[in-house]
Parts: structure tokens; C-alpha cells; sequence
């Protein structure tokens, strides 16, 4: 990530985040952090989840106060299909670049929204006019997720989407945490990306203020104090992949099951909206991203997760991933710590 944080530190021109996650906003506060480019750059927060937005808005306005514009788009795909979509962003993105005092085709691009075979709407817009750019892996579990079908990805580029995007000589560079996963795919950029950074107590302070309400924080605590294990859950159900029920029956197997090395608390993604029945004091509800409880040395003795990324990061002494490839194939299998 220092890496990222240094060419950014050089350019010259005014930088623009497209987010679509708390994930993405975590890494991109940390470059902005460490390349020091408050009151240079702008975060685009598209999200289609009522949850997310709220979250999203409470944080920009923080960032706000910072010198650091946001704007919070809510994704529809009605509005996009009937062309509302584009007005509203082409609108959105000269109110942006105007703040900024830029135009289009001056300013650099740090996009998180894109997937192996195009960059999603609306970053697409901005990928079309920016002078350069670099792409940063959504998350390691975005490889997981099955090829959409070919006239899905007709029907998504006929509306906007950028495909073949590797070809563009304006993006400088693929960050991806696996190289080696996307081995079967033409993206000769490809470049190590890994968010295992040190951060001063300062910048730990600042992440917390920005990421985490003073509600959550109770949250936090309970985890240094009480935590042996963790359970990540995934929006399994949300994104179409089992029925609500189905993923109630999983993720209270795993955590009947994991139970057993400790006690486990459930750390419930921001776009799970599921009900679970699980003991109150042992979800933890926090829009936070799971990434910065390793940032603030929050350690467990496992971490257990389904196709999740937040495995990778958790500072645990044993991760299990019980199935990286589970939303194509929809199974897995129980693992002995």
C-alpha cells in the first residue's frame, strides 16, 4: 500500500476515490493519511444498501470537516435503466471537479469498483474521464464470485460499463492481494496490493473517530476482553446466492460448531441485514470494516469466515476459510482448529 501512497504523494493532479464499501473507505483514508492529500481529493460512496448509506453519510460528513469532499450516491437500477443514472451522475461529477477547482481529464483516479471482466457503474464514468489511474482489488473475495453470463456483461457495457479495461494506457496499475488468481485473465498490470501497514497511535485515533460511533466502541471493547474466536458473516442472501433461512441454518452451524474452541462473537458484514438469532452480547453489529480490528491490534485465537476476505486481515492465530469458492459452489465443509 506505500506503494499506492507514494504515487499519489507525487502526482501533481487532484485525486478521486470511487468506494464501495466500508472496506474501500478504510484503505482509502489510510492512503489519503499517508500521501497527505487532505484538501486534494474528493470520495465517490455509491452504495445501493440503505445501510450503507447512512453509514457512508455519517462518515462523510466527518471527512467533510477534514477538507475532504464526499458525495453519497444511492444506486438504482431502475433510475439506470431508464437513463436518469447518467444525468444525476455526469451532475454530480462537475459539482465534484469544480470543487476541486479541476477539470475532466486532469485529475487521478483511484477506483476500488470493478471486477475481471468490467468496472462497474457509476466509477465507470469517472474511469472514461480521467487523465490516469490505478485499480485496487474490491476485496480478495470479489474472484470468488461466478462470471456473470455473457449477455449480462453486453447488456452492462450497452449502459456504461468499461470493458477490457487492462487495455487503457491511462491505468498505471492492478493492485490485487493474490496475483496468482487471476493468472487466467489478460491484466499485464497486475501488482501486489496488502493493507498490513504500520500506523502511529495518531492515525490509529483517526480511524477510529472516523470508522467507529462512540456505540460501537463498547463493541471493541468487549472483543479485546471476551473474544477467543471470530465469525464473519457475508450478505450471502442479499446477493441472491441461498434463501434468508438457508444462511440463518450456515452461519449458526459454524458458530454452534466453533463454539466449541472458545467463545466466538459474530461480526455481522454492513450489508447483512439478517436477523440471527445468536445471543445479543455476541454480535457485533459495527458498520466498521472487519480490517480494522487487525489495525488496532485486536488479536484472536481463530477466525473463522465463508468466502470472506476479513479471514485474510484477522490478526488470529488460526484463519479458516471454510470455502473460498462457496458462491459458486454452495458448500462447505466443517474444519477441526
Amino acid at each position: 500500500m506505500m506503494r499506492i501512497a507514494e504515487i499519489l504523494r507525487k502526482t501533481s493532479d487532484k485525486v478521486i476515490f470511487v468506494c464501495g464499501s466500508p472496506y474501500h473507505i478504510l484503505i482509502t483514508v489510510s492512503l489519503i493519511m499517508k500521501a497527505d492529500l487532505y484538501g486534494n481529493c474528493a470520495l465517490i460512496l455509491p452504495a445501493y444498501s440503505q445501510k450503507n448509506i447512512y453509514y457512508f453519510k455519517e462518515i462523510a460528513s466527518k471527512m467533510e470537516q477534514q477538507g475532504i469532499k464526499c458525495k453519497v450516491i444511492k444506486k438504482s437500477m431502475i433510475r439506470r435503466i431508464v437513463g436518469l443514472c447518467d444525468k444525476e451522475n455526469t451532475a454530480i461529477m462537475q459539482c465534484v471537479l469544480n470543487e476541486l477547482h479541476v477539470q475532466r481529464r486532469d485529475f487521478f483516479l483511484v477506483n476500488y469498483m470493478w471486477n475481471r471482466a468490467l468496472v462497474s457503474y457509476p466509477a465507470s464514468l469517472w474511469f472514461r474521464y480521467c487523465k490516469e489511474s490505478l485499480f485496487i482489488e474490491e476485496g480478495c473475495a470479489q474472484r470468488a464470485l461466478p462470471d456473470e453470463k455473457p449477455f449480462i456483461i453486453w447488456l452492462k457495457c450497452l449502459y456504461g460499463n468499461e470493458k477490457e479495461f487492462w487495455k487503457d494506457n491511462r491505468l498505471k496499475g492492478i493492485y490485487v492481494q493474490n496475483k496468482e488468481m487471476f493468472s487466467n485473465y489478460p491484466m499485464p498490470e497486475l501488482k501486489q496490493f496488502t493493507l498490513n501497514i504500520d500506523f502511529s497511535e495518531e492515525e490509529r485515533g483517526k480511524l477510529t473517530d472516523l470508522l467507529v460511533n462512540r456505540k460501537d466502541r463498547t463493541e471493541l471493547e468487549r472483543l479485546r476482553k471476551e473474544a477467543c474466536g471470530i465469525l464473519y458473516t457475508q450478505p450471502i442472501s442479499e446477493d441472491g446466492y441461498v434463501k434468508e433461512a438457508d444462511k440463518i441454518r450456515i452461519y449458526k452451524e459454524i458458530m454452534e460448531y466453533y463454539s466449541q474452541y472458545g467463545k466466538v462473537f459474530v461480526k455481522i458484514h454492513p450489508r447483512d441485514t439478517t436477523q440471527y438469532d445468536f445471543p445479543e452480547g455476541m454480535i457485533i453489529k459495527g458498520n466498521y470494516p472487519s480490517e480494522l480490528l487487525n489495525i488496532l491490534g485486536i488479536k484472536f485465537k481463530f477466525a473463522v469466515g465463508l468466502c470472506t476476505s476479513a479471514v485474510v486481515t484477522a490478526n488470529a492465530d488460526v484463519r479458516v476459510n471454510l470455502n473460498e469458492k462457496f458462491l459458486s459452489e454452495l458448500k462447505y465443509e466443517l474444519r477441526e482448529l
